[in-house]
């Protein structure tokens, strides 16, 4: 699955990539032939890359919810699932000690643990 990710992640960067040459190509031309001013040709190339980039975002967000969606289907938890786990997981082992600090009885003359 990671494998797959990377390779679209490759290629929506060569879209990118091969879209603004494309469209500098095509806005040079329309200046060389005197239709566009250099100016405008500039700012047009901006407005076409960031819609792209919009579209690109949206995109990228459906593919992370259909990831996430995924992932939830295959049963293994987010990052926040698994921090969430990690932490109770830490509070147990926590409260384990505490008790078996409680039971172990102290012998004569020796000092509690520190803390204890």
């Amino acid at each position: 699955m990671r494998e797959t990710l990377e390779r679209l992640i490759l290629l929506q960067i060569g879209a990118a990539a091969a879209t603004r040459e494309r469209i500098e190509e095509r806005v040079s031309s329309l200046i060389e032939q005197g239709r566009l001013e250099r100016e405008e040709g500039r700012k047009l190339v901006e407005n076409v890359l960031d819609r792209a980039r919009e579209r690109s975002g949206g995109a990228r967000s459906l593919l992370d919810a259909s990831l996430q969606q995924g992932l939830r289907g295959a049963g293994l938890p987010n990052r926040e699932d698994y921090e969430d786990l990690v932490f109770r997981l830490e509070q147990l082992e926590y409260r384990v000690r505490a008790l078996e600090r409680d039971d172990v009885p102290e012998a004569e003359g020796e000092e509690p643990p520190p803390g204890g």
